[in-house]
């Protein structure tokens, strides 16, 4: 079974067909869509397109993710994406997406509809402007207070990185952007069985040694935002290089300090960042003690006298 939900507490349930008709298409017809209207294509992704919508009844935008055309008939990623509504659902945050409904269209294009976010990404954000210290911590905290908010309902994101959090427009000119952290294409939840070597997923320069090995936990977003972190602040990734060198990286070598490439970085977030890419998970803190520490820094203005 899986959940059509229209609206808060308006949770239905219906049988979903195991597998989507082949003359669906990749295309969103938006008359297939019944409350809701397609306007512009967003965004591309690797397995699904997401576009501008409005609801037709309130004139409300929204972002509609629909899966592409090649995957339509995949059972497997179709209940993957529509499986993105419930784990949203069990997680409420201010600074994660809201979902809103997951369904099919009439011909079988399985979508999401979710808030629309006026921004870019924090990827976009970064590579056009040098952030300074108290911008990044600022950004940082709100994700780990988010990413908190998602693991005491039992779900690791597994995806934790720039392009997933996206800066608000309203508030991107400013010391303490406002963010949300977007994606639950790969997430799960806590306790779920390892994935086969086939089916290892994440983004590679941000997955720590245990989600190589298909056994991704809570820790493993906080390694994640540990590259993120370590990202923005030294202008370079952790490590770099092909896929078999990233992998052997990230399991067997340890990183150069960040303060050895960033000479003013503030003490305290060089021992944290270290911290959270332990190659042990049991060795990094918690999203509550990162949240704690950065909202601490950020109160005792001490990060924003830095670079």
């Amino acid at each position: 079974m899986a959940l059509a939900v229209h609206s808060a507490g308006d949770v239905t349930r219906r049988q979903l067909m195991r597998t989507i008709p082949a003359h669906a298409t990749g295309q969103l017809d938006d008359t297939a869509l019944e409350p809701y209207g397609v306007i512009s294509e967003l965004a591309r992704g690797g397995m699904s397109t997401v576009y501008l919508g409005e609801d037709r009844a309130t004139g409300e935008r929204v972002a509609i993710k629909a899966l592409d055309a090649f995957y339509v008939g995949r059972s497997d990623v179709v209940h993957r994406l529509l499986g993105e509504l419930e784990l949203a659902q069990r997680a409420r945050h201010p600074n994660l997406i809201e979902i809103r409904c997951a369904d099919q269209t009439s011909q079988g294009v399985p979508y999401l509809v979710m808030e629309y976010l006026d921004g870019e990404s924090l990827r976009a954000l970064s590579e056009r402007l040098r952030l300074p210290h108290g911008t990044i911590v600022a950004i940082a905290a709100q994700v780990a207070c988010a990413v908190a908010a998602l693991h005491d309902a039992g779900i690791i994101h597994c995806d934790i990185k720039p392009d997933n959090v996206f800066v608000l427009d309203d508030t991107a000119v400013t010391d303490r952007p406002r963010i949300k952290v977007i994606d639950y294409g790969v997430a799960r939840s806590v306790g779920d069985p390892p994935l086969p070597d086939s089916a290892i997923a994440g983004t590679p320069a941000f997955m720590a040694p245990e989600q190589w090995r298909g056994a991704p936990a809570e820790a493993s977003d906080v390694y994640a935002l540990g590259c993120l972190l370590y990202e923005l602040v030294c202008s370079r990734p952790v490590f770099s290089g092909s896929l078999p060198r990233l992998m052997t990286a990230h399991c067997d070598e340890l990183p150069v300090r960040p303060a050895a490439i960033c000479a003013e970085l503030d003490p305290a977030i060089d021992r944290l960042v270290m911290r959270m890419l332990a190659k042990d998970p049991a060795m990094r803190p918690t999203m509550r003690e990162i949240d704690a520490t950065l909202s601490g820094l950020i109160a005792s203005d001490v990060i924003a006298r830095s670079a």
